[in-house]
């Protein structure tokens, strides 16, 4: 019998403003188808800003602060105890240090930034994952499925924290001025959501990343005063009233529909009633400050194409200024820019990943991953601590209502989980005691020690997850609103089922041990 082809009505192909699609989706099962001073206008809410890096493997003696700030000891359980101290820096010949790594020049790494910033030593990831650029902000199974820990994981995926915080009202209590709920900045999949996260339901997938520094300033940018519509002009028809006939008639009243294509009309119509929400926002209640009104598009999209430092920098702090613009125009609270390999930054054009990731423990691959990792800091993530630390309301800067985070795909292994690196500056409004270097390893322990073939032994500390979150509890949401799988934390409930593996076993024991059922709450040392 001939398969009867379902014509495509007029009603379900409309187009919107700019050119925007707003038909109804292809249907296979149918077609075969806190305040500010004493203002009592404002109300202090943190950002988010967490930017990312591809491989990790620089020796923990290059990225961390030296042992010797570990002066104080807050006791876990009996037999691991927290070890912190206050951040100190040194400066020699112009150079502003922390660590090797966590170096700049002295004018614009100043020693108010140093008091601003946390240095996190000792968060693990318990399984291998190898290739992970969803593993920064929670998705583990965005995994190239290397080993039997990569491809197990790749049955729980999950939306990352950005896009959670995004769709959460404890994050987001007014709409009204936001033009971009999370912005997704280069060239990683590094942010996933449900396909319809406004009821959270659907499919996991990757929230597309805006590679284009100059777009994204249209999308968030609104200019101060920017004159309302004026009264009198006819109202505008709500978009999604176009397509809203169409919608319901199809999902309600056609008994062929699957249910996965009634999830697709679902998810659709989901996406319109948030572009008609964007186009209803507006300008903030309160004039924006100096910071909002200086704001410029970009003047190009990239830092200029070349393999040096310049252009890398530029590229970087490109997107840097957009997420300047938005957060100080209100018009966004959160960032994530995915800004992969650090090759550039040391002009290096040969096979960075296998001949200098790969090679982390020698000499030269090393010196070439300390410097690409010193130049990123210095160029672009204190770039936006300190165009950030402008001030928003007496006594506080724009820094200060922020959490600006910096995670690298790996631990000092290439691929290896133990000791991920996170170094912060702010706050997040108020939430976070800063200007301290924390180590979260349980030093005292045969059963957490092993031997990484360079660089001294490396121990194992807390779960990644708990770091996870802490940013939520940082953001304002609860618990119940991030936990999966009736498991504690933001991660998944697995431990590695390998043997050749860091002792995740010998120290984490089971998704039931201590470490698992802690991992909701807050990080010890770090909260206010």
């Amino acid at each position: 019998m001939a398969r009867r082809v379902i014509d495509v009505t007029r009603r379900q192909v409309l187009v919107g403003l700019g050119g925007a699609t707003l038909a109804l989706p292809v249907l296979p099962s149918l077609l075969t188808r806190t305040a500010y001073g004493q203002d009592p206008t404002y109300t202090r809410r943190p950002r988010l800003y967490w930017v990312t890096t591809d491989h990790g493997a620089a020796f923990e003696s290059n990225m961390f602060p030296k042992q010797s700030l570990l002066t104080e000891q807050t006791m876990l359980f009996d037999d691991h105890t927290v070890r912190h101290g206050a951040l100190t820096s040194t400066v020699s010949g112009g150079t502003r240090s922390v660590s090797p790594i966590l170096s700049a020049s002295s004018d614009r790494f100043s020693e108010s930034l140093v008091s601003k910033m946390n240095v996190l030593y000792g968060l693990d990831v318990p399984f291998y994952i190898a290739h992970n650029t969803g593993l920064h902000l929670g998705n583990y199974a965005r995994n190239n499925g290397d080993g039997g820990d990569g491809k197990a994981v790749q049955d729980s995926p999950r939306p990352t924290i950005d896009q959670l915080l995004a769709w959460s009202p404890s994050f987001y209590p007014d709409l009204g001025s936001i033009k971009e709920r999370a912005m997704v900045m280069g060239s990683q999949q590094l942010s996933f959501n449900w396909s319809n996260p406004g009821s959270k339901s659907g499919n996991i997938e990757n929230v597309r990343s805006n590679n284009s520094a100059r777009d994204l300033f249209d999308r968030v940018f609104v200019a101060p005063g920017a004159a309302p519509e004026a009264p009198e002009m006819q109202p505008r028809k709500p978009v999604v009233d176009k397509v809203l006939e169409a919608y319901q008639r199809l999902r309600n009243g056609n008994r062929r529909l699957s249910a996965a294509d009634k999830q697709r009309l679902d998810d659709h119509m989901d996406r319109i009633a948030e572009l008609e929400r964007k186009l209803g926002t507006v300008t903030p209640p309160v004039a924006p400050g100096e910071l909002c009104g200086a704001a410029q598009k970009p003047s190009q999209d990239s830092g200029g194409g070349g393999n040096d430092l310049t252009s890398a920098a530029r590229r970087g702090q490109l997107f840097n200024d957009v997420a300047v613009a938005a957060f100080a125009c209100g018009t966004s609270r959160i960032g994530a820019m995915g800004y992969g390999s650090t090759q550039s930054f040391v002009g290096y054009s040969g096979d960075w990943h296998h001949d200098v990731a790969h090679m982390w423990q020698n000499a030269e691959p090393q010196n070439y991953l300390k410097d690409s990792y010193q130049r990123f800091f210095e160029t672009v993530f204190l770039d936006i601590a300190a165009k950030l630390d402008v001030e928003e309301a007496p006594g506080m800067t724009y820094l200060d209502n922020t959490l600006v985070v910096w995670s690298q795909e790996s631990g000092m292994e290439t691929h290896g989980t133990v000791s991920v690196p996170i170094i912060t500056f702010g706050s997040a409004a108020g939430f976070f005691k800063t200007g301290q270097f924390v180590d979260y390893r349980r030093t005292t322990s045969s059963t957490s020690r092993f031997d990484a073939g360079a660089d001294g032994d490396q121990y194992c500390g807390l779960l990644y997850g708990q770091w996870l979150s802490t940013v939520m509890h940082a953001m304002g949401l609860q618990p119940s609103e991030w936990e999966l799988w009736d498991h504690k934390g933001y991660g998944v409930p697995f431990l590695t089922a390998e043997s050749w593996t860091p002792p995740y076993k010998q120290h984490y024991q089971n998704t039931s041990s201590r470490y698992f059922t802690m991992s909701s709450d807050v990080l010890p040392v770090i909260g206010a």
